[in-house]
């Protein structure tokens, strides 16, 4: 009846989705060294990945994890998809030799990089190491938890602030932290507020807002168009009485001119008709001044 008993209790921790959390650290040395050990809860989140959560030890983890594209291509790129892990090796220590020429090469010889980027080199050379001892020691057969008690177990090696996932290998009774794999990245923050919304019934509030934004945003714009509009008729008013001051201006200078040239003209006509009507006297003078002594040469006329 105790072990019934026990077991039942054991698969209902399991069908809670509890399960055991162990991290460990090398602290400075090779041998790795448990850091701590905790229980997390494995649900679903906002965005549907399954993630294991423990809001004490600030634990939210993706256990969903993928392998990065850029060592499944290596297969591909240096053509060792199919060959014995001795023939991939000589492969990868080849090419890291070559890497390490060049590297070499760039740091003895800076202007070198224009043609290769010291520090693009430098990762290519840790990817191949890295990938190195992926393939010596992760064995294709095995998982990243195993069962103690009825609780699935899983294992992080704690590098530089990351949890990077241990793979526990089947048949060569070893375990790797497995560099080679990514985890999608859990935007716990943003899922936070969302739920801190929904709960408190922030999205009604949220909505209400987005809707006087969009209110306020209308009024503005027709007041910004009604202001154009009335500036526009202002200044058409302000052009045509412009205009018509200056058309003004010109008719009024026109008439001044063709007033004064007229004024001009009948003073030079009054000038020269006095001047002929002296010429005139002065000639009648003149006449009648020698009139006399005419009548006095010629008696008969």
């Amino acid at each position: 009846m105790k072990l019934n008993k026990k077991k039942k209790e054991k698969a209902g921790t399991e069908a809670k989705g509890n399960i055991l959390i162990r991290v460990y650290m090398r602290f400075g040395a090779e041998i790795r060294q448990k850091r701590a050990e905790y229980r997390a809860t494995e649900k679903r989140d906002n965005y549907n990945n399954l993630v294991a959560i423990n809001e004490e030890m600030d634990h939210n983890e993706d256990i969903d994890f993928t392998q990065e594209d850029v060592y499944s291509a290596m297969n591909i790129t240096l053509g060792i998809a199919g060959k014995s892990i001795d023939e991939v090796v000589i492969k990868i220590d080849s090419e890291m030799e070559r890497l390490k020429k060049r590297i070499k090469a760039i740091e003895k010889h800076p202007e070198l990089n224009k043609f290769a980027n010291l520090w693009d080199e430098k990762r290519k050379l840790r990817e191949f190491e890295i990938y190195k001892s992926y393939l010596k020691h992760r064995s294709p057969h095995g998982t990243y938890f195993k069962i103690e008690d009825g609780l699935r177990v899983y294992e992080y090696e704690s590098v530089d602030g990351f949890l990077i996932p241990i793979w526990h290998g089947s048949d060569n009774l070893s375990d790797y932290p497995d560099f080679t794999r990514k985890k999608k990245i859990t935007m716990q923050e943003t899922a936070n507020i969302t739920e801190y919304f929904n709960n408190k019934g922030g999205r009604k509030l949220l909505i209400n807002a987005m809707i006087v934004v969009l209110i306020v945003t209308t009024i503005l714009f027709f007041v910004n168009v009604y202001a154009g509009f009335k500036l526009i008729e202002k200044h058409q008013e302000l052009d045509d009485r412009i205009v018509g001051n200056a058309e003004i201006c010109s008719n009024q200078k026109m008439e001044n001119d063709i007033a004064f040239m007229n004024l001009q003209k009948t003073a030079c006509v009054s000038k020269y008709i006095e001047e002929q009507d002296e010429l005139k006297e002065e000639e009648k003078a003149k006449n009648e001044e020698t009139n006399p002594v005419v009548r006095t040469l010629l008696p008969n006329s």
